[in-house]
């Protein structure tokens, strides 16, 4: 059974991404992990770090940070922060075995992780655009950290095609997309569909001026914005209650949903943002494929390409996305069932595996 330690700024239990997704997988084929959570501030009392076991295959840990990592600005605070980060992880790692432990990294700043682990494998697994997130200098303290952690890395894996691009300045990355959490599912014949589904964190990603448009255009279509509110977006949706085409529900389970109803998601973003476009394969994409649902995405002109897939620029190709899934909703079936095939958890482990391969046959 391998060991896996990660490095993330996630907390293990909020809300899934990829680091979470990727746990789960290698958990799944019997490996062990050692999850090591978002760091705190040398300063912050009240938070446990050092190590904790969870399960017998799930062990969680937490180091100490000195600098936020938007605040790097200087490389004197890099460094400087560096220094803490290694001690800390150091310390940390002497309570857990990690002489043949594969380090998956999601860390765009950690570039001395080969000081710490000098004979391990090391993955680095970029899937945000940390550079365009910068909110200080145009990201150059943040490239300059990319680059060099790429550099120490002995595979970059990226989850979209402008981070391959990206990344390539220093590496030559290869792409990892996400998988279906189940096998495909077929749809129920011959059922009435009328609906739409926004399944997502809604938060000011979401582009609710195209959503109001699209509510008002298509009154015979019902649309399901379902999952949690961000605090700041409250009030755009709670104006969508006024629209009797509209269900709001705050969270739920694909399976709690009236499936038998609904034609086609919907992932309506804003245009223009950098760390949005960057996307090529949300990881609910093959979530919702599997149950047999195409999408139209908006905002993301990198999205994947695939016949039951629309990708639109304006409210209008956003509608007329709408439109052809409602018309050939059953006629792309087996064009999604294919897609779900090729992408199912086997798949993405065994690339892992093949990976891991080729690290050892270099060394």
């Amino acid at each position: 059974m391998d060991d896996y330690i990660f490095f993330s700024k996630s907390n293990w239990h909020e809300e899934p991404r990829l680091r979470h997704q990727v746990a789960g997988l290698i958990r799944k084929f019997g490996g062990k992990i050692y999850f090591i959570q978002k760091p705190v501030f040398v300063w912050q009392s009240g938070v446990k770090s050092g190590v904790e076991q969870v399960e017998n295959n799930l062990v969680l840990g937490r180091t100490r940070q000195l600098v936020h990592h938007q605040l790097r600005v200087f490389r004197m605070l890099a460094w400087l922060n560096a220094l803490v980060e290694k001690k800390s992880i150091r310390t940390l790692v002497r309570k857990i075995s990690t002489k043949n432990s594969i380090i998956l990294n999601f860390n765009y700043d950690y570039f001395f992780l080969r000081e710490i682990f000098p004979k391990n494998k090391i993955i680095t697994i970029i899937n945000d655009d940390f550079v365009a997130q910068s909110k200080l200098f145009s990201g150059r303290h943040a490239k300059k950290s990319l680059g060099e952690t790429c550099l120490a890395s002995d595979v970059v894996l990226t989850v979209s095609y402008p981070l391959m691009k990206q990344a390539s300045e220093w590496c030559s990355p290869e792409l990892f997309f996400p998988w279906a959490d189940v096998e495909y599912t077929e749809p129920v014949r011959n059922a009435e569909r009328n609906s739409v589904l926004l399944w997502a964190h809604i938060d000011n990603r979401v582009d609710f001026d195209l959503l109001r448009q699209s509510v008002s255009l298509r009154p015979d279509v019902v649309f399901y914005l379902v999952g949690p509110q961000a605090a700041n977006v409250k009030d755009q949706v709670s104006q969508f209650e006024l629209h009797p085409n509209v269900v709001i529900i705050p969270s739920a389970k694909l399976e709690e949903l009236p499936m038998e109803k609904i034609f086609a998601a919907v992932i309506p973003y804003r245009n223009n943002v950098a760390d949005i476009e960057a996307v090529t394969m949300s990881n609910k994409t093959l979530q919702l494929m599997s149950r047999g649902l195409p999408i139209v995405a908006h905002g993301m002109p990198s999205f994947y390409e695939h016949p039951a897939i629309v990708k639109a620029n304006s409210v209008e190709g956003f509608v007329v996305g709408m439109d052809y899934f409602r018309q050939n909703f059953s006629v792309l079936q087996e064009s999604i069932k294919s897609f779900v095939a090729n992408n199912q958890p086997e798949s993405r482990f065994e690339f892992l595996k093949n990976i891991v391969a080729k690290i050892e046959a270099r060394i």
